[in-house]
């Protein structure tokens, strides 16, 4: 007897409503991971903006580890339970809602103009399409 392709579980969302865009929240990526993949659970601001509860999300992933060097790391001014953190503007991801979770403090939504500028690095890393 052979079997098929096992198929992922369906994990119920932690979140109470689909999260929207500009906001921080903590995500658990997963454990098996390869380099350079995110890995472990980490900060991550949302991307997408047409998001439902019970599908998937693009997120940018943060790191707390100071980023020296790194030209497509973007400092946070806004915070995560009070941790300074560095948006990996290369590394857009997409994970399912239900890897998503709030900071002790309930949910904090980054104001417009520094999600912006960390837009425009996101953007600045895409490849654009030619004249």
């Amino acid at each position: 007897m052979t079997l098929g392709p096992q198929t992922p579980p369906k994990v119920a969302p932690r979140l109470v409503a689909a999260p929207k865009i500009r906001q921080l929240l903590w995500c658990d990526f997963p454990q098996d991971a390869q380099l350079p993949e995110f890995w472990k659970r980490r900060p991550i601001i949302v991307l997408s903006y047409r998001n439902t509860l019970h599908g998937a999300v693009t997120v940018i992933p943060c790191s707390t580890q100071a980023q020296p060097g790194n030209a497509w790391a973007f400092p946070l001014r806004t915070t995560i339970d009070g941790r300074a953190a560095w948006a990996i503007c290369d590394k857009p991801s997409t994970v399912a809602v239900s890897r998503l979770l709030p900071d002790r403090s309930g949910i904090a939504r980054m104001p417009e103009d520094e999600f912006h500028e960390l837009l425009k690095l996101v953007l600045e890393w895409l490849p654009k399409i030619p004249d």
